[in-house]
This record gives structure tokens, C-alpha cells and sequence, in this order.
């Protein structure tokens, strides 16, 4: 039994290593498709984001943070807790410091982070949290394009996610720690981006 289990795993292993390389060997091409479907294309940037609203954000993302580091570790009950810190953060986040064009990229992202944000809340299935994890990383992803992060992010991608359609997440350190998986293949992925 014990030698059919390392069998398993080590196919589960060799499976992410060759999905990866996949990734990495298509063709320019399908590379650019791949992100198009990302949320890389036209975020607004912003230099003068008011001070107060810059550490309103941050702690936000640092309740995602906790978010995805409870589904790194499989912890149902904590996800949910990050997911009801950031839904607290959102009501403190003073947007009338925020100009015309500002609130309309804030607003065209909260909506969809509150959403999931909510059903992560509302379940103790960590498989069902896990499927809200990428529609709301591309949404923090987005907000932090555009109003910037007080400490270097990185921006990481699992091929095998969300039943091979792939998920991204957002991480605190450049090892790559996967939420979508957890021990099950934890290193399986790869930093996208490097966000300063």
C-alpha cells in the first residue's frame, strides 16, 4: 500500500514537471494568447494615490495574503477568516480620497473581490474556496497594478489548477507555494511576474 501510494505521488509530480515544461515549450504564440487571458492588458497605473488609501489597500492584500496561505495549507476555517478580513478592509478604505479615474478602476474591481470574497466567507468546503481563488487574484492582482504595494508581490501560476485550465495567486515570497493543491503538489507552478 505504502509503495502504491509513492507511485502516486511520484506521477503526480512528474505530471506538474511536465505540464510546466509544456508551458514553457509552446509556441510564442500560444504564449501570447495565454496571457491575453490574464489581466495584464490596460490597467491603469497611479503615482499619486493618497497616502491613507495606500495602507487601506495594503491591508487588504494582507488579508489576502492569509487568504491564500490558509489554502497553501488546506485550512478551510482560516481562509474563510481571511476572506472576512478582507471584506472588513474593503468598508474602511475611504474612497472619496480616491479621484474620478481612480474610484472607476477601484470600483470596476471590488465588486467582483467582494463577491468572492463572500463565497469563500459563506463555505467550509476548501475545494469550493478554492474555486473562487483565481477570479480573485486577478481582481487584487488588478488593484495592485493600479494603486501599487508597499512590499514586493509576485505573481505565480499553476498550470494544473481549476481541472487544468490553470489559476493564478499572489504571493509573499518567490517560492512557490501552491494554494490550489496544498501538500498535495505544494511547489507545483511558477512566478509569473515579480510585482515592486
Amino acid at each position: 500500500m505504502k509503495y502504491l501510494t509513492m507511485i502516486a505521488m511520484s506521477l503526480v509530480i512528474m505530471s506538474c514537471s511536465n505540464n510546466s515544461n509544456k508551458e514553457n515549450n509552446e509556441s510564442d504564440e500560444s504564449h501570447v494568447q495565454h496571457e491575453e487571458s490574464t489581466p495584464t492588458t490596460n490597467i491603469a497605473s497611479f503615482k499619486d494615490v493618497d497616502a491613507t488609501v495606500a495602507i487601506q489597500l495594503n491591508q487588504l492584500v494582507q488579508h489576502y495574503i492569509h487568504l491564500k496561505n490558509a489554502m497553501v495549507a488546506s485550512n478551510s476555517a482560516d481562509a474563510k477568516a481571511g476572506a472576512k478580513g478582507m471584506l472588513d478592509a474593503i468598508t474602511t478604505i475611504d474612497t472619496l480620497k480616491l479621484t474620478v479615474e481612480q474610484k472607476s478602476v477601484f470600483n470596476a474591481q471590488i465588486g467582483k473581490i467582494m463577491e468572492d470574497a463572500k463565497h469563500i466567507v459563506d463555505n467550509k468546503d476548501i475545494q469550493h474556496q478554492r474555486g473562487h481563488l483565481n477570479p480573485l487574484s486577478k481582481s487584487i492582482y488588478s488593484l495592485i497594478k493600479s494603486f501599487g504595494s508597499e512590499t514586493t508581490l509576485y505573481y505565480e501560476f499553476c498550470p494544473m489548477a481549476n481541472n487544468n485550465n490553470g489559476g493564478y495567486w499572489i504571493s509573499e515570497t518567490e517560492e512557490v507555494k501552491n494554494p490550489y493543491f496544498g501538500d498535495e503538489m505544494l511547489n507545483c507552478g511558477e512566478v509569473k511576474e515579480t510585482i515592486n
